[in-house]
């Protein structure tokens, strides 16, 4: 088996002129070309220098504002032998905070950085940090080729750890997933699988780099189809919606998508004006994860750009997660969605495993296997699952060392998703630790959210997490939503809104609501590919650390 240091030079040597990556930045459609025999280059050129400072085994926290300058980090790690820990610039406090807790677990050895904004000095142990690269300065080398040239090839083999992806926890508790070169390889594998990718596929990414979707199905996905991959920077589509779909119409791409917030956010934001001239008829595999997937914010976006060429069969479902690499399940391209009715909720199907990857939905408490058409917690087999957690070895054996009943000694992951299979399709319904459990009833907090946001038009779409809190001997369910910005002036209406949430919730789902609270529009606690964390959305209204509503 191939690995990406070796795929690199492949490239390279097969199609040293062809675009390998193309990054758009503000207003401009005219983007940052990189060839495959640049990336190689630079690549190889910044390996030779890791592996010149004994890092080859070691582990490199890369953090970089630019996309470009990420890429060539990445790869180069790779390339090196090094352990690549990819995250966020910390612009705010929290990620200040998150970058001293990956300090202090991951114990990395360089830095490989382009801002100011980012320091050894900001690090747990800043002594231990013996290395920083600035890439704004060695980007500007004017010997690349010369470096280049003495890169040496590491005898990797697929169980060598390649990076460690860090979950998106609670701020003092992210684990590092270890992935190996032969998960990277094998999940791209099934990835091209699933939706049929081939060189003349384009791949295009608007999500953040240094999470498993972007990182992933964006830039190692594109370098091993030998495609070319796009990317725009996440805070200007969240601010620009309309560029994505123009960068897609111009350059013909035919792969792109993320988590259901972004089809919704673009057939809100997008005005007529800004839909002229474009063409999405190209655009073949529109995929969707990483969030529970609505059925009706789908609908909304192929009304919206149907007439531009959008067609409802190119949306692409699927899921996945870090601790398989990135994709377990996908759809069968060009069949579009397939929703079903599953109590209150509508359930959309994510497809079936790919390559080698098998699914079994289990009982949690007995884990007895479950007949098609039960809910239990989706459990994963093959070799794109994670080598485990790191320094985390209970926890490892826990999750990833976990063994059906009555079945022999097979390893499956345990996701924390639940879900069901019909007709070898999974259709995932929820995460095990939200369930909200009622005098012994069980609810998902999605329902509860969608319930109450169908209720009133004063709640932003997505806005919602349902949590459940104990207060003395007794449970209490609350419910925190963002309002509308423009409802933040109707403050005498509160109330009215708060008991007709109460009102619909009960009546439809049976669930008396305990506490209804607004806050500020965009205070939900969020991960970086957009979804709610429910978790630390609880911990923050028990520390009283939600940026509550207030009348201006």
């Amino acid at each position: 088996m191939k690995t990406f240091p070796e795929i690199l030079l492949q490239r390279a040597q097969s199609s040293p002129d062809g675009t390998a990556y193309r990054f758009f930045q503000g207003a401009s459609l005219v983007p940052d070309v990189l060839t495959f025999q640049r990336v190689w280059e630079e690549s190889a050129a910044l390996a030779a220098l890791l592996q010149s400072r004994g890092l080859a085994g070691e582990r490199v926290l890369l953090t970089c504002k630019s996309q470009r300058h990420f890429v060539i980090a990445f790869f180069a790690c790779l390339m090196a032998g090094a352990v690549a820990v990819p995250t966020a610039l910390p612009r705010r406090h929290a990620l200040l905070e998150r970058l001293q807790v990956l300090s202090r677990d991951a114990a990395f050895r360089a830095l490989i950085c382009d801002s100011d904004e980012v320091a050894p000095a900001h690090f747990h142990d800043a002594q231990a940090v013996s290395d920083c690269i600035d890439m704004r300065t060695w980007s500007a080398c004017d010997d690349l080729a010369a470096m280049a040239a003495s890169w040496t090839l590491p005898a990797l083999s697929g169980n060598d750890l390649a990076f460690l992806q860090y979950t998106s926890g609670s701020t003092g508790d992210p684990k590092g997933v270890m992935v190996s070169h032969g998960n990277l390889v094998n999940n791209c594998l099934a990835i091209g699988q699933g939706m049929q990718l081939d060189a003349g596929s384009s791949v295009f990414t608007a999500l953040p780099l240094f999470h498993d979707m972007g990182l992933i199905g964006g830039i190692l996905q594109s370098m091993y189809t030998g495609c070319s991959a796009s990317c725009m920077l996440p805070a200007e589509f969240v601010q620009y919606p309309e560029r994505w779909l123009q960068i897609i119409s111009r350059f013909g791409m035919t792969t792109s998508g993320g988590p259901n917030f972004m089809y919704q956010l673009a057939a809100q934001s997008i005005r007529d004006e800004d839909m002229a001239g474009l063409d999405l008829s190209a655009w073949s595999v529109a995929f969707c994860g990483a969030e529970p997937i609505r059925p009706e914010a789908i609908d909304a976006f192929i009304r919206r750009f149907a007439s531009v060429g959008f067609r409802p069969e190119a949306f692409y479902a699927c899921y996945g997660m870090a601790e398989s690499t990135l994709f377990i399940t996908g759809a069968q391209r060009g069949a579009g969605l397939e929703v079903q009715q599953r109590d209150e909720s509508a359930i959309v199907g994510c497809g079936h495993p790919r390559h080698d990857t098998h699914i079994a939905i289990v009982d949690p408490d007995s884990r007895q296997r479950l007949a098609d058409g039960l809910v239990g917690e989706i459990w994963v087999q093959g070799s794109s699952v994670a080598l485990g957690y790191w320094r985390r070895a209970e926890l490892s054996e826990q999750y990833f060392h976990a063994s059906i009943a009555d079945e022999g000694a097979q390893r499956y992951l345990r996701t924390g998703d639940l879900g069901y299979v019909s007709n070898g399709q999974l259709f995932v319904s929820g995460r095990l630790k939200d369930l909200i459990i009622h005098y012994g009833k069980k609810y998902l907090p999605q329902d509860i959210e969608n319930e109450a946001e169908r209720n009133h038009i004063a709640l932003r779409e997505s806005g919602g997490g349902a949590f459940s809190i104990v207060d003395g001997d007794k449970q209490r369910t609350v419910l925190v939503f963002e309002l509308k910005r423009e409802w933040l002036r109707r403050h005498a209406e509160w109330p009215e809104v708060a008991a007709s949430v109460r009102s619909a919730v009960t009546a439809n789902l049976g669930l008396t609501l305990d506490e209804v609270l607004f806050i500020k529009p965009g205070a939900l606690p969020r991960t970086s590919s957009g979804k709610v964390r429910r978790n630390q959305c609880r911990l923050d209204y028990l520390d009283g650390a939600l940026a509550r509503a207030e009348a201006p």
